[in-house]
């Protein structure tokens, strides 16, 4: 830590200190694992809800694979792809309730767990493609929602 740091900061470094290699080891791990469990979950809950039994670890396998290059495709700036900075990519839990519904929608009609799984990720791969392109629109959609939300 360095020196100049005043008193009456709660900071521990400064911009440009470095802690020393056991100490960003075992901040390194810690966040590494703090983020497996995000990345994780998502799947433990579809699958356990669902009943897919022997295809959770599966789920847990593409999650942390899709994670992996995803983070990879947002630290490499590729043209208009990716941020350029270290940015952790992992699921979400934001898509939970619309990834159950279709997985009891094809369950109820008697399908098994390959057919839950194939509607799950042919629906996420559709998805994509629709936030891809209203992406596109992002500073359009913006103002159009801050005229809505004035209107109200």
């Amino acid at each position: 830590m360095s020196e100049n740091v005043p008193a009456n900061t709660d900071l521990l470094y400064r911009l440009h200190d470095r802690p020393t290699p056991i100490k960003a080891f075992l901040g390194a791990i810690q966040h590494v694992l703090a983020a497996f469990v995000g990345i994780i979950t998502p799947s433990l809950i579809i699958g356990g809800t669902l009943g897919l039994g022997e295809h959770i670890p599966y789920l847990l396998s593409m999650s942390l694979i899709v994670s992996g290059v995803a983070t990879f495709i947002q630290t490499r700036k590729v043209g208009p792809v990716g941020s350029g900075l270290m940015a952790l990519q992992g699921t979400s839990f934001g898509f939970l309730a619309a990834v159950l519904t279709a997985g009891f929608v094809v369950k109820n009609r008697g399908g098994g767990p390959e057919e839950i799984l194939s509607v799950i990720f042919g629906v996420s791969f559709l998805g994509a493609f629709v936030e891809i392109f209203l992406s596109q629109f992002i500073t359009k959609l913006k103002s159009f929602m801050s005229l809505l939300l004035q209107a109200a």
